[in-house]
């Protein structure tokens, strides 16, 4: 008789590889010296044309040209569209903040439910985004700083409800600001207008959601999953007259601390300023 397995008590990630996870990880105490090292190739203009601007030397070899975009339906122009528009916003408007109504279209139009469970065909919930095997080992959470509807605190996005569910909640602005200086080392950097962001979104991976049917293979899966929501989450600002900006460089155990991660196998990988 064959022996039934439980996966999901099965150990599923390597040592090795919660070593690569441990290296990656930036602290307090580094990163002056990161920012630094951050500032001379963003400021080196060797470093931009010939890193930013690469392409694959081939040598001799046959090429075609892709014809130009003169006739596309309007939702491949609408694309286009909001392709041109996407980019990084750094600095924010200090009097006007964004509202619970454009938070609910932005969180809405980035990470949502497009089908729902269906019994018959066992076919799971799909969203927006694509995940390996349908397994979403990604999370978003928020915190708002500067949104008058809602407290002061961390939620997490819950999609299947269209709900943000409150964490922890802030009595200070203070208390805020000081939360904020450890996790996104905002007093620390002067990259972001930090203190006139409305919200920063923390996208978390549950890697363990991913890793027990790929194994190792499923922390890549979440990376990349990672990359998808942010990107739609550039889109929306894009289409929502939002501003928005890809936050990489933060204390990864103080910002998992924060959003209530306990376990190894939970990890930040990506946050994102959000304003007007």
């Amino acid at each position: 008789m064959a022996k039934v397995r439980n996966l999901l008590f099965e150990p599923c990630i390597a040592d090795v590889s919660y070593d690569f996870l441990e290296q990656s990880k930036l602290y307090s105490f580094q990163a002056k010296e990161y920012g630094e090292r951050l500032n001379a190739v963003m400021s080196s203009d060797y470093f931009m044309r010939h890193i930013s601007q690469h392409s694959i030397e081939l040598g001799f070899c046959e090429e075609y040209d892709l014809l130009k975009m003169d006739e596309i339906p309007p939702l491949a122009q609408a694309l286009n569209h909001l392709n041109r528009l996407r980019n990084s916003q750094r600095n924010y408007d200090q009097i006007n903040k964004i509202s619970l109504q454009d938070l609910s279209h932005f969180l809405q139009l980035s990470y949502t439910i497009t089908q729902r469970f269906d019994a018959s065909l066992l076919m799971p919930p799909r969203r927006n985004i694509p995940s390996g095997g349908g397994l979403y080992p990604i999370d978003v959470y928020l915190i708002n700083q500067h949104i008058t509807e809602l407290p002061l605190g961390v939620f997490i996005y819950d999609l299947f409800t269209n709900k943000l569910k409150l964490l922890h909640a802030f009595d200070l602005q203070e208390s805020l600001n000081q939360a904020l200086n450890k996790t996104l080392f905002a007093q620390q950097k002067n990259d972001i207008d930090y203190s006139h962001a409305s919200a920063f979104l923390v996208l978390g991976a549950e890697l363990e959601r991913s890793c027990f049917k790929y194994l190792d293979r499923g922390i890549r899966w979440a990376i990349l999953e990672a990359g998808e929501i942010v990107q739609a989450m550039y889109l929306a600002s894009a289409s929502l007259d939002l501003g928005s900006c890809a936050i990489g460089g933060f204390n990864d155990e103080a910002l998992a601390q924060l959003i209530g991660y306990q376990n190894p196998s939970q990890i930040t990988l990506l946050a994102l300023a959000l304003g007007k």
